[in-house]
């Protein structure tokens, strides 16, 4: 057998020696996981971006996030069902095995349609609105035309934070029309120059108008200052003794990387 016939011999030999210890010694790859979230409809775009973030740095841990407001979050993760619970208004008694994390700092901005340019409201004018009090436009500075409230379902953290804020236990205008989801919302007063309604700021684009409020329009800017009357945290709400997967997951939301992708839209709270 020639010197370089030789030399391959034992090369091959090697290689095959060596190779069922690598292959024993080889990591496996961790087992994938899913985890379960529903809640706000204001905080599931947000949701949804960190959650992709986070999937894309970890391809083993992906997550099914469904919407249907604040109250269905809170009692899915009460009972167990859930992982992760996102809700938009402050938890109230909360079992003594979950936590609330603040993630973001949102504004409830009040919207009307973008040819109605009134200067702004004052929160007893947005209280007489929505109580059915005032009933023109007229009376607040527009134009002569009926209002048409719009709020939204029994169960939402928006709808919470803005009775809270505004309404003083006073009951909405049963003339009021509800719906079901920021984006309904803001869809029906950018076709409805009479309509007035509140949403989260993340969803506020050119198609509707944001009113100024007590005399601060909702801003970033606003909202970081505290001069925006009208405010939330978006949070999570989770298991003190949550899996290992979902508090990595915690920790990459409120990291610097996470917050960032939070000032986007939203105030960080970190």
């Amino acid at each position: 057998m020639g010197k370089s016939r030789m030399a391959i011999f034992y090369l091959l030999s090697t290689i095959l020696f060596l190779l069922p210890a690598c292959l024993a010694t080889a990591t496996p790859p961790p087992p994938p996981i899913v985890l379960k979230a529903a809640g706000s409809t204001s905080g599931g775009p947000l949701l949804a971006v960190l959650a992709s973030a986070y999937s894309a740095q970890h391809p083993h841990v992906t997550f099914d996030i469904q919407a249907g407001g604040s109250q269905l979050g809170q009692s899915l993760i009460e009972a167990g069902r859930i992982d992760l619970g996102l809700v938009s208004w402050p938890p109230q008694n909360l079992p003594d095995h979950l936590r609330s994390i603040p993630i973001a700092r949102d504004a409830v901005a009040v919207i009307v349609h973008p040819t109605n340019r009134i200067k702004g409201l004052s929160l007893a004018e947005l209280q007489a609105i929505f109580g059915g009090r005032l009933l023109n436009w007229q009376e607040v500075g527009g134009p002569a035309r009926p209002i048409q409230v719009i709020s939204r379902e029994d169960g939402s953290g928006t709808r919470a934070t803005f009775e809270a804020a505004v309404m003083d236990q006073m009951p909405v205008t049963p003339t009021a029309i509800v719906l079901p989801s920021s984006q309904a919302v803001i869809d029906f007063v950018a076709d409805n120059p009479a309509a007035i309604a509140y949403v989260s700021f993340a969803f506020v684009e050119k198609n509707v108008y944001p009113v100024p409020i007590e005399g601060a329009a909702p801003s970033l800017e606003s909202l970081a200052a505290r001069s925006y009357p009208l405010s939330r945290d978006l949070a999570m709400i989770v298991s003190k003794r949550g899996q290992a997967d979902l508090n990595q997951f915690i920790d990459f939301v409120l990291s610097p990387a996470g917050q960032a992708m939070v000032a986007a839209k939203w105030v960080p709270v970190k």
